[in-house]
């Protein structure tokens, strides 16, 4: 015996709601797990390394489990990472120095002196970067401060 007209619409019409939920659920639960590779595996990071040129003004710092990650020149789009960084001549490594054991000094904590050893801690908003292409030096210029760091692999 067939439906009557009325009751084959229904039918139809519950199919074709309960297909595009699916649809909807399919699309958000990839765009989901797609946003959260993008954020939890840093594909958004930058290491900056020994080819490539850099020049600009650090405007944030942002810590993702205890590493830090900055941005440059207000553009929120790419994080860098310049912990591949430690001091490139005898002044800059004398300042760093003397900036670490200060503050192991204010904290009690010399567990990490060659954390503190690194551009990537060493740097804070307001910084201006230069670096040539395919040298492995960087010039930093921090409160009046001009120091030289150099890319160790």
């Amino acid at each position: 015996m067939p439906f009557p007209a009325h009751l084959r619409k229904k039918v139809a019409r519950r199919r074709i709601l309960r297909f595009s939920g699916r649809l909807i659920q399919l699309a958000l639960g990839a765009g989901f797990i797609g946003w959260f590779f993008y954020n939890f595996f840093g594909l958004d990071l930058v290491k900056v390394n020994q080819e490539m040129a850099l020049e600009g003004v650090v405007t944030k710092r942002e810590v993702n489990r205890q590493h830090f990650n900055w941005y440059l020149n207000h553009d929120e789009s790419a994080r860098y990472d310049f912990w591949s960084f430690e001091p490139g001549d005898a002044a800059t490594r004398q300042q760093i120095t003397t900036d670490s054991l200060a503050f192991i000094r204010s904290t009690g904590d010399a567990s990490g002196y060659t954390y503190y050893n690194t551009l990537g801690y060493y740097l804070r908003p307001g910084a201006r970067l230069r670096k040539a292409a395919h040298s492995s030096y960087i010039t930093v210029v921090q409160n009046h401060q001009v120091t030289r760091w150099k890319y160790r692999p």
